[in-house]
């Protein structure tokens, strides 16, 4: 008589550890695209680009430290979130505005939506890596 066992429980971690690897390396992309277009003054707003897994950051903290020109990880003292999902996010009291006042001039450059169209751009191809990454565990663990 076979014995097959099924590992449920391990099938989703492994599942999930290699979907959030996948998501975070395509978020890191869609962030270097999205700080290219991000509207410049100081510099600030983007340097306050993150991207997360688990939890948004503490966005005072993030703020303070692109504010100052500092070290980010500085802006992240805690371990991550629990939340099976990945962010993208700047941090500074203006940036939703700067992302959705589609009529500001931006003389040194940059506009606005300037995450929303590198997201749009380059979700699928993410999604896509992703599943590839989750297939490519999963049958490793056979």
């Amino acid at each position: 008589m076979a014995n097959n066992k099924w590992r449920i429980k391990e099938a989703v971690n492994i599942a999930e550890e290699a979907a959030l690897k996948a998501m975070r390396t395509g978020a890191e992309a869609i962030l270097t695209e999205a700080i290219d277009e991000t509207p410049i003054e100081t510099g600030t707003l983007r340097r306050s680009g993150t991207v997360t897994v688990g939890a948004l950051p503490d966005g005072a903290q993030v703020y303070e430290a692109a504010e100052s020109g500092s070290d980010m990880k500085d802006a992240f003292p805690g371990p991550e979130g629990k939340e099976k999902a990945v962010y993208i996010s700047f941090n500074t009291p203006y940036a939703r505005r700067q992302h959705e006042e589609l009529g500001y001039n931006h003389p040194l450059g940059g506009k606005a939506k300037y995450l929303e169209d590198p997201f749009n751009r380059n979700k699928d191809k993410v999604l896509k890596r992703a599943d590839k990454q989750v297939k490519k565990a999963l049958q490793k663990e056979r």
